[in-house]
């Protein structure tokens, strides 16, 4: 298997559409199998994993024991929400490209998980391409089921994994981490079905043919059976409900431990020195509010309509001229009249009357060339006027002014009302401690709860168990008397060859498993650490450290360094064991290793352990001198860089000293 892309379109911290390209390349005649991002812890890398996983796996790739309801609320969480608008879109998807050779063919497969808010639930969709082909004809559940066979989610889990899963190996002492993972790796549960159905089988033909003594006996001892297994069935599903309902009482404390650490550690500012700063801004944006309405009151609003008050005051000076133009003309005709008056007494009446026509024209023509007013202003009022559009437009830049004054504030009030939010406040926070006491003394009522209903399951499995085994005599005794005996011998002996397969099977890849160990362990310690080998029991996957020279070593003697190589030695053993091509995801496997197991990793691990290795570190685990080790493997590298203000990831080529803008 070969991933050749990923897309994330607004799922958890990635908003709209992000493309990855994972395909390595090959430079200078070289392989370069590794894929490298880099960020800071919140930024993204865990969600590169999950992607891969859900757009796979579905509900599964959170766990067997997680509910549909739970499945859910994930879903729903899981679609990006923008903190600068507060709105989330209505979907979200997870898309992954890869190439599967099976049989000799490789073919591409294109897997797109659509989901899609509807009312308080949610709609999910899944599509499946092969060779950009849909494949038509299966539902929802036939979907997912061709994935599940194609890559079992149990292989994938040696090969997608976190540093949950390498702590999980370290720490497990009794073997149940590593026989979960060897009975993935072998397909013992698909052995075990099979075994369990020709029992099933066994048993129907045996009674359906046995003495009427012997049958009455099995029929007693099969109801008997029937009522164990009910009751085990019962407390199973009270256990599964325990656990569901101690999940969710788990999941409110982690949200809860979450609430507190992100409001008690990321201020050095105490809230009192909060409060008075944010009340200085208040006050100050009060007087400013006050101020504006205070200016906006007066003469202000007349700058809005400031080219019509340089039309209006252009007008009234026009009017005034106009004014003063008709006084002249009123004294002048009076002066005419007067004048008139005069000559007609002086001169004779044939030259008075050539100059009245005269003084007649004279005033005609000074009546024309003078325009009408249309304001009737006083030079003095008009002043006052002009005045105050003047004041206007000094009152409107300083209303500019203090309208900008205003936004600063806003934005510094709106700023520590953000950090008063999220800054710990002593009532809260003891009352935040007092709900995670609570919820985790439930927790340890669930616990006991679950202790008490596994030690009555057990009991009842064991009564079970014993019926179960008088039942097998008597289907033995009755098989002798029946017609079906050949038939039923030959399923004793299928019985009996996959009990010698799964034995012999087992007990092969156990040594395969073990010898693969030694040079993987080999491989990545320092010189200074153990040189460990394993022995493992075929029949309770126990494992037992030995020295080199065969002494046994308790898993306790080792450093927690040692720990971390011994898990992830394991986890690539088992991924060699199981013979299958498959890309290595690892997120930040780093963490708890010193500097040279660190080296070792880098220089012995990530460019050799699968042909495509997909790494997801932070700075402090790859740093730049290692990335320049990795340098001549990595085929491309991205960074993460997390937008606290957007609530968003942004995705840049490079790594944490070379960036660009991916494509």
């Amino acid at each position: 298997m070969l991933i050749r892309d990923l897309t994330l379109t607004d799922f958890r911290v990635y908003r709209g559409i992000n493309h990855f390209h994972f395909t390595p390349d090959k430079r200078l005649g070289k392989r370069r199998s590794i894929i490298l991002f880099g960020g800071l812890n919140g930024a993204g890398k865990t969600s590169i994993l999950t992607g891969v996983r859900l757009a796979l796996y579905g509900r599964l790739s959170l766990g067997t024991a997680v509910s549909q309801r739970r499945y859910n609320e994930f879903l729903l969480d899981a679609i990006h929400q923008s903190r600068e608008t507060g709105q989330a879109p209505d979907s979200a998807s997870v898309a992954l490209t890869f190439t599967y050779a099976k049989l000799g063919t490789e073919n591409q497969f294109h897997v797109k998980r659509e989901w899609r808010r509807k009312g308080n639930g949610v709609k999910e969709s899944l599509i499946i391409y092969e060779d950009d082909h849909p494949i038509k004809g299966l539902s929802y559940d036939q979907a997912q089921n061709f994935l599940n066979e194609l890559i079992p989610i149990g292989v994938s889990e040696l090969f997608f994994f976190d540093g949950e899963k390498i702590s999980e190996l370290a720490d497990d002492k009794g073997g149940a981490a590593l026989e979960h993972s060897i009975k993935k790796l072998l397909g013992l549960d698909v052995v075990e079905r099979l075994s369990g159905d020709l029992t099933v089988l066994y048993r129907n033909m045996t009674r359906s043919s046995t003495a009427r003594s012997i049958q009455e006996e099995i029929e007693t001892e099969k109801s008997n059976l029937d009522d164990y297994r009910k009751r085990v069935e019962s407390i199973r599903q009270d256990i599964t409900t325990a656990l569901a309902q101690r999940s969710e009482i788990q999941w409110k404390v982690n949200t809860l431990q979450k609430s507190i650490d992100d409001r008690g550690g990321h201020f050095s500012t105490s809230r009192k020195t909060l409060e008075t700063t944010l009340s200085g801004l208040q006050q100050q944006r009060d007087q400013l509010v006050s101020s504006i309405s205070l200016l906006i009151g007066e003469s202000t609003p007349l700058a809005l309509a400031d080219i019509f008050c340089l039309r209006t005051q252009a007008q009234i000076e026009n009017d005034l001229n106009a004014h003063n133009v008709r006084q002249e003309q009123r004294i002048l005709e009076k002066y005419l009249n007067k004048i008139s008056t005069n000559l007609r007494k002086k001169i004779p009446e044939k030259s008075f009357l050539t100059v009245k026509k005269e003084l007649e024209s004279l005033s005609s023509s000074i009546h024309r060339e003078s325009d009408a007013p249309i304001h009737d202003f006083t030079p003095s009022q008009a002043g006052h006027l002009f005045s105050t559009f003047t004041e206007a437009r000094k009152q409107k830049a300083q209303v500019a002014v203090f309208f900008g004054e205003l936004e600063k504030v806003e934005s510094s009030i709106e700023d520590i009302g953000a950090s008063l939010a999220r800054a710990p406040d002593d009532s809260l926070i003891a009352n935040d401690f007092e709900n995670l006491q609570k919820l985790q003394q439930k927790i340890g009522s669930h616990d006991a709860k679950l202790n008490n209903l596994r030690q009555e399951g057990k009991l009842a499995a064991n009564r079970a168990l014993d019926v179960a085994r008088k039942l097998d005599r008597l289907y033995e005794e009755a098989a002798k008397n029946s017609d079906h005996q050949r038939v039923l011998g030959y399923i004793n002996n299928a019985n009996g060859l996959l009990t010698d397969f799964v034995d012999l099977t087992a007990a092969s890849k156990i040594r395969d498993l073990e010898s693969q160990f030694t040079q993987c362990f080999g491989k990545l310690a320092r010189k200074d650490d153990l040189q460990l080998r394993i022995n493992i029991d075929p029949k309770t996957f126990r494992v037992d450290l030995l020295a080199q020279n065969g002494r046994a070593i308790a898993k306790d003697e080792l450093s927690a360094g040692e720990k971390q190589i011994f898990a992830i030695a394991m986890l690539e053993a088992l991924a060699k064991t199981s013979g299958r091509q498959l890309p290595m995801i690892v997120d930040t496997p780093l963490g708890r290793l010193d500097s040279a197991h660190r080296r070792k990793l880098i220089e012995d691990y990530f460019p050799t352990a699968s042909h495509q290795m997909i790494v997801l570190s932070t700075d402090t685990e790859v740093d730049e001198s290692f990335y320049s080790d990795l340098a001549p493997d990595i085929a491309r590298a991205y960074k993460l860089e997390y937008d606290s203000r957007a609530g968003a990831t942004h995705v840049r080529e490079g790594y944490f000293w070379q960036t660009k803008k991916a494509g």
